[in-house]
């Protein structure tokens, strides 16, 4: 169930004009005389419904699939099997690979010839399965958006108990996961006007500033926020941590001999400030 899609109102005031009007960073997906995507893309139905909390503008959907996902076709033989199999098989090596290179050093910071070294393949090798730079990010944020995606999903669970939400918050959102040292290099990056993933990543930090949101206005309906704090905010602010906390842990840490400063204990620490007996629901 995604309870985002027709829940309430989640904040007063002017709504700004939705980023998933303005661009997509996807080739191809912009509809004819203009610059917004398509009505097709996954995420952009996820962010139509967030920017309208309407369930009437939400399309569903079979998750955040996009484009640039190769579908697995059985081949006529089993030469052709095992040869799709392998080409599958790369195809993810030199995904992780890039995201890797991508979270250490940034989009501009990694070239294909490093990435393609990584993998243990030539660079015509890369080009085969990648054209570009630009379309291995595509691919590599298509994995971030399947991430949102499951968070999106996720959201029930996680406006239902502050038990679950601490776990997420261990899990799925962990800042020593490669998912959020991805997500937070990039989302560094995307100050830049020009970089070739800025709107896509810029959605996705609403998408996920959106599923906490949800789960902190779950959980304020159950009595769990302390009186006064606004899931909104809330929200923003938390993820920000998380992002924060993120950097902290692949930088800072690295100098610190003993381990202080756990990322999760000072989440923890954090969500405990905000809900009602948080920390005491999580311990039963």
């Amino acid at each position: 169930m995604m309870r985002a899609a027709g829940s309430g109102p989640t904040g007063t005031g002017p709504v700004p004009a939705p980023l998933s009007a303005q661009a997509s960073d996807r080739t191809h997906t912009e509809a004819p005389g203009s610059r917004g995507p398509a009505a097709g893309d996954p995420l952009t139905r996820a962010l139509r419904a967030l920017d309208s909390i309407s369930s009437v503008d939400f399309e569903g959907g079979d998750g955040l699939r996009t484009a640039t996902s190769v579908p697995n076709t059985p081949g006529t033989a089993d030469g052709s099997k095992a040869s799709s199999s392998q080409s599958s098989g790369r195809r993810e090596a030199i995904l992780d690979a890039a995201s890797a290179l991508f979270a250490e050093r940034g989009y501009h910071g990694a070239s294909l010839r490093e990435i393609s070294r990584r993998v243990g393949i030539s660079h015509p090798g890369m080009l085969h399965h990648f054209s570009s730079k630009e379309v291995l990010l595509s691919a590599v944020i298509d994995r971030l958006e399947a991430h949102a995606q499951g968070l999106l999903n996720s959201v029930d669970s996680l406006a239902g108990s502050p038990q679950v939400l601490l776990a997420a918050l261990a899990g799925p959102w962990d800042p020593r996961g490669h998912q959020m040292a991805l997500m937070a290099t990039l989302s560094a990056e995307i100050v830049n006007p020009d970089h070739p993933g800025r709107f896509r990543i810029a959605r996705l930090r609403l998408v996920h500033e959106h599923v906490l949101e949800k789960a902190l206005e779950g959980l304020a309906e159950a009595g769990y926020l302390r009186e006064g704090a606004g899931p909104t905010f809330l929200a923003r602010t938390v993820f920000s941590e998380l992002l924060s906390l993120t950097v902290r842990e692949h930088t800072v840490r690295e100098l610190q001999k003993s381990a202080v400063a756990d990322p999760i204990d000072d989440v923890r620490e954090l969500i405990g400030l905000l809900l009602v007996d948080a920390k005491d629901e999580a311990q039963n």
